[in-house]
Protein backbone atom coordinates (compact mmCIF):
# COMPACT_ATOMS: atom_id res chain seq x y z
CA UNK A 1 0.00 0.00 0.00
CA UNK A 2 2.22 2.46 1.17
CA UNK A 3 4.89 1.06 -2.03
CA UNK A 4 2.62 2.25 -5.00
CA UNK A 5 1.18 5.25 -2.42
CA UNK A 6 -2.55 3.73 -2.27
CA UNK A 7 -4.72 5.28 0.52
CA UNK A 8 -6.58 1.72 1.70
CA UNK A 9 -5.36 -1.57 1.01
CA UNK A 10 -7.92 -5.17 1.48
CA UNK A 11 -7.41 -8.37 0.82
CA UNK A 12 -10.60 -10.23 0.97
CA UNK A 13 -11.86 -13.98 0.52
CA UNK A 14 -15.43 -14.88 -1.34
CA UNK A 15 -16.29 -18.12 -1.47
CA UNK A 16 -18.38 -20.00 -4.55
CA UNK A 17 -20.87 -21.50 -2.51
CA UNK A 18 -22.26 -18.35 -0.59
CA UNK A 19 -21.91 -14.40 -0.86
CA UNK A 20 -20.48 -13.66 2.63
CA UNK A 21 -17.25 -11.72 2.62
CA UNK A 22 -14.08 -12.46 4.88
CA UNK A 23 -11.82 -9.97 5.31
CA UNK A 24 -8.04 -11.47 6.12
CA UNK A 25 -6.64 -7.68 6.06
CA UNK A 26 -7.56 -4.45 6.07
CA UNK A 27 -5.92 -1.08 6.53
CA UNK A 28 -6.41 2.90 5.94
CA UNK A 29 -3.75 4.92 5.97
CA UNK A 30 -5.83 8.38 6.57
CA UNK A 31 -7.55 7.09 9.67
CA UNK A 32 -4.97 5.36 10.78
CA UNK A 33 -6.76 2.16 11.89
CA UNK A 34 -6.66 -1.59 11.22
CA UNK A 35 -9.28 -4.52 11.74
CA UNK A 36 -12.28 -1.45 11.46
CA UNK A 37 -15.11 -1.87 9.88
CA UNK A 38 -13.48 -0.07 6.68
CA UNK A 39 -12.08 -0.09 4.17
CA UNK A 40 -14.56 -2.40 2.63
CA UNK A 41 -14.30 -4.67 -0.68
CA UNK A 42 -15.18 -3.61 -4.25
CA UNK A 43 -14.02 -6.85 -5.91
CA UNK A 44 -17.24 -7.90 -7.08
CA UNK A 45 -17.81 -4.86 -8.73
CA UNK A 46 -14.54 -4.49 -10.92
CA UNK A 47 -14.49 -8.31 -11.52
CA UNK A 48 -18.37 -8.51 -12.32
CA UNK A 49 -19.18 -12.20 -14.37
CA UNK A 50 -15.08 -12.74 -14.24
CA UNK A 51 -15.08 -13.48 -10.24
CA UNK A 52 -14.06 -17.12 -10.86
CA UNK A 53 -11.92 -16.80 -13.93
CA UNK A 54 -9.56 -13.84 -13.68
CA UNK A 55 -6.01 -14.78 -13.60
CA UNK A 56 -3.76 -14.72 -10.06
CA UNK A 57 -1.51 -11.75 -10.62
CA UNK A 58 -3.23 -9.52 -13.11
CA UNK A 59 -4.53 -6.30 -12.68
CA UNK A 60 -8.36 -4.77 -12.65
CA UNK A 61 -9.62 -1.30 -12.37
CA UNK A 62 -12.59 0.12 -11.57
CA UNK A 63 -11.98 3.06 -14.03
CA UNK A 64 -11.96 0.66 -16.78
CA UNK A 65 -15.47 -0.99 -16.05
CA UNK A 66 -16.83 2.76 -16.33
CA UNK A 67 -16.32 2.56 -19.63
CA UNK A 68 -18.45 -0.53 -20.44
CA UNK A 69 -21.88 0.60 -21.57
CA UNK A 70 -24.34 1.40 -18.93
CA UNK A 71 -27.05 -0.86 -20.15
CA UNK A 72 -24.53 -3.79 -20.17
CA UNK A 73 -23.38 -2.74 -15.95
CA UNK A 74 -26.27 -3.42 -13.10
CA UNK A 75 -27.07 -0.35 -11.25
CA UNK A 76 -25.00 -0.86 -8.69
CA UNK A 77 -21.61 -1.19 -10.47
CA UNK A 78 -22.20 1.64 -12.28
CA UNK A 79 -21.07 4.35 -9.44
CA UNK A 80 -18.13 4.59 -7.59
CA UNK A 81 -17.98 5.47 -3.73
CA UNK A 82 -18.02 9.56 -3.31
CA UNK A 83 -14.45 8.96 -1.33
CA UNK A 84 -12.49 6.59 -4.28
CA UNK A 85 -10.89 7.78 -7.41
CA UNK A 86 -10.15 4.55 -8.14
CA UNK A 87 -9.94 1.09 -6.72
CA UNK A 88 -7.55 -1.53 -8.38
CA UNK A 89 -8.53 -5.21 -7.79
CA UNK A 90 -5.75 -7.78 -8.01
CA UNK A 91 -6.83 -11.61 -7.71
CA UNK A 92 -4.62 -13.37 -5.86
CA UNK A 93 -5.68 -16.90 -5.72
CA UNK A 94 -8.43 -18.27 -7.48
CA UNK A 95 -9.99 -22.03 -6.70
CA UNK A 96 -13.06 -23.88 -7.17
CA UNK A 97 -13.92 -22.86 -3.74
CA UNK A 98 -12.76 -19.12 -2.88
CA UNK A 99 -11.27 -16.04 -4.37
CA UNK A 100 -8.50 -14.08 -2.70
CA UNK A 101 -8.44 -10.73 -4.01
CA UNK A 102 -5.65 -7.68 -3.23
CA UNK A 103 -7.62 -4.62 -3.32
CA UNK A 104 -5.87 -1.11 -2.97
CA UNK A 105 -8.04 2.14 -2.74
CA UNK A 106 -6.90 5.18 -4.17
CA UNK A 107 -9.13 8.79 -3.23
CA UNK A 108 -6.91 10.24 -5.67
CA UNK A 109 -5.13 9.42 -9.67
CA UNK A 110 -3.32 6.83 -9.20
CA UNK A 111 0.59 7.48 -10.67
CA UNK A 112 1.34 5.13 -13.94
CA UNK A 113 4.63 4.78 -12.45
CA UNK A 114 3.03 3.64 -9.29
CA UNK A 115 0.52 0.91 -11.50
CA UNK A 116 3.66 -0.02 -13.61
CA UNK A 117 5.11 -0.76 -9.58
CA UNK A 118 2.28 -2.57 -9.12
CA UNK A 119 2.22 -4.63 -12.25
CA UNK A 120 6.11 -5.84 -11.37
CA UNK A 121 5.11 -6.50 -7.59
CA UNK A 122 2.27 -8.46 -8.33
CA UNK A 123 3.67 -11.66 -9.96
CA UNK A 124 5.80 -12.25 -7.00
CA UNK A 125 3.05 -11.12 -4.42
CA UNK A 126 0.75 -13.76 -6.17
CA UNK A 127 3.04 -16.43 -6.29
CA UNK A 128 3.66 -16.29 -2.33
CA UNK A 129 0.41 -15.80 -1.57
CA UNK A 130 -0.27 -19.05 -2.97
CA UNK A 131 2.49 -21.27 -1.75
CA UNK A 132 1.96 -19.78 1.94
CA UNK A 133 1.68 -22.61 4.64
CA UNK A 134 -2.16 -22.80 6.09
CA UNK A 135 -2.97 -20.57 9.10
CA UNK A 136 0.31 -18.57 8.61
CA UNK A 137 -1.62 -15.44 8.52
CA UNK A 138 -4.28 -15.81 11.31
CA UNK A 139 -0.63 -17.47 13.61
CA UNK A 140 0.94 -14.40 13.28
CA UNK A 141 -2.50 -11.90 13.59
CA UNK A 142 -2.11 -13.82 16.96
CA UNK A 143 1.35 -13.86 18.08
CA UNK A 144 1.99 -10.34 17.07
CA UNK A 145 -1.32 -8.67 17.57
CA UNK A 146 -2.56 -5.55 16.37
CA UNK A 147 0.65 -4.59 13.30
CA UNK A 148 1.80 -1.07 13.03
CA UNK A 149 1.77 -1.27 9.23
CA UNK A 150 0.79 2.41 8.34
CA UNK A 151 3.53 4.80 8.22
CA UNK A 152 2.98 8.26 9.64
CA UNK A 153 2.23 10.88 6.88
CA UNK A 154 3.20 14.10 8.55
CA UNK A 155 6.09 15.11 5.89
CA UNK A 156 5.74 18.94 7.42
CA UNK A 157 8.24 18.26 10.54
CA UNK A 158 5.75 19.48 12.93
CA UNK A 159 6.26 17.63 16.30
CA UNK A 160 3.89 14.95 17.68
CA UNK A 161 2.06 17.07 20.05
CA UNK A 162 2.14 20.16 18.36
CA UNK A 163 -1.09 22.44 18.83
CA UNK A 164 -1.62 21.08 14.71
CA UNK A 165 -2.04 17.97 15.98
CA UNK A 166 0.04 16.43 12.76
CA UNK A 167 -0.64 13.08 13.77
CA UNK A 168 -4.04 12.94 14.68
CA UNK A 169 -4.51 12.22 17.98
CA UNK A 170 -7.64 12.16 19.59
CA UNK A 171 -8.26 14.04 23.02
CA UNK A 172 -7.62 10.53 25.12
CA UNK A 173 -4.07 9.70 22.81
CA UNK A 174 -2.60 13.14 23.19
CA UNK A 175 -3.34 13.33 27.34
CA UNK A 176 -1.66 9.58 27.38
CA UNK A 177 1.15 10.82 25.44
CA UNK A 178 1.57 13.96 27.41
CA UNK A 179 2.22 11.95 30.82
CA UNK A 180 4.09 9.60 28.98
CA UNK A 181 6.60 11.98 27.74
CA UNK A 182 6.98 13.20 31.83
CA UNK A 183 8.28 9.33 32.43
CA UNK A 184 4.96 8.05 34.10
CA UNK A 185 3.96 4.39 33.13
CA UNK A 186 1.11 2.63 32.15
CA UNK A 187 -0.28 2.23 35.85
CA UNK A 188 0.30 5.85 36.89
CA UNK A 189 -1.27 7.20 33.50
CA UNK A 190 -4.01 5.26 34.10
CA UNK A 191 -4.23 6.27 37.70
CA UNK A 192 -4.20 9.56 36.66
CA UNK A 193 -6.93 10.16 34.30
CA UNK A 194 -9.07 7.81 36.48
CA UNK A 195 -9.14 5.03 33.76
CA UNK A 196 -7.84 1.49 33.62
CA UNK A 197 -4.07 -0.04 32.21
CA UNK A 198 -6.18 -1.84 29.50
CA UNK A 199 -7.70 1.45 28.27
CA UNK A 200 -4.22 3.13 28.28
CA UNK A 201 -2.54 0.27 26.40
CA UNK A 202 -5.44 -0.29 23.90
CA UNK A 203 -4.72 3.83 23.47
CA UNK A 204 -1.40 3.23 22.93
CA UNK A 205 -1.61 0.80 20.11
CA UNK A 206 -4.12 3.30 18.00
CA UNK A 207 -1.26 5.69 18.81
CA UNK A 208 2.00 3.41 17.52
CA UNK A 209 -0.16 3.22 14.35
CA UNK A 210 -0.94 6.86 13.95
CA UNK A 211 2.60 8.05 14.68
CA UNK A 212 4.53 4.79 12.84
CA UNK A 213 6.26 3.90 16.35
CA UNK A 214 6.71 -0.15 17.23
CA UNK A 215 6.92 0.46 20.97
CA UNK A 216 6.78 2.77 24.04
CA UNK A 217 10.19 3.06 23.38
CA UNK A 218 10.22 4.57 20.30
CA UNK A 219 7.27 6.71 20.58
CA UNK A 220 9.32 8.33 23.62
CA UNK A 221 11.89 9.19 21.60
CA UNK A 222 9.54 10.80 19.06
CA UNK A 223 7.84 12.61 21.64
CA UNK A 224 11.28 13.87 23.45
CA UNK A 225 12.77 15.02 20.07
CA UNK A 226 9.75 17.31 19.99
CA UNK A 227 10.57 21.21 19.83
CA UNK A 228 9.62 23.15 23.27
CA UNK A 229 6.85 24.35 21.18
CA UNK A 230 4.62 22.18 21.17
CA UNK A 231 1.40 22.44 23.11
CA UNK A 232 1.43 20.84 26.74
CA UNK A 233 -2.08 21.06 27.78
CA UNK A 234 -1.71 21.55 31.98
CA UNK A 235 -2.33 19.30 34.34
CA UNK A 236 -5.07 20.65 35.99
CA UNK A 237 -7.09 20.45 32.57
CA UNK A 238 -6.07 16.90 32.09
CA UNK A 239 -7.79 15.98 34.84
CA UNK A 240 -10.32 17.80 34.02
CA UNK A 241 -10.73 16.25 31.26
CA UNK A 242 -10.29 12.81 32.85
CA UNK A 243 -12.98 13.20 35.08
CA UNK A 244 -15.43 14.13 32.94
CA UNK A 245 -14.51 11.57 30.62
CA UNK A 246 -14.54 8.83 33.32
CA UNK A 247 -18.36 10.71 34.22
CA UNK A 248 -19.51 10.13 30.36
CA UNK A 249 -18.24 6.53 30.48
CA UNK A 250 -19.73 5.61 33.39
Amino acid sequence: MVSVKADAAVISRRRSNDDQIKYIARCDAQSGKLWGTQPNSHAEHVLRDCMTSAKAGSIWKWSDVGFMPSDVLPSSHRTMPVDLFEVVVCPLEVKGSHLDCLELHYRHQPKQYDLDLLTNLLGTFASCWERRSPGLITKKIVQNGMPSCVRSRRDDGLPLLDVENPAKLSRSEFRVCTLLREGMTVNVIAENLSIGPATVRSHLSSIFSKTGASSQIELLHKLNCSSESAAWPEREDLTRSAELDAAQYN
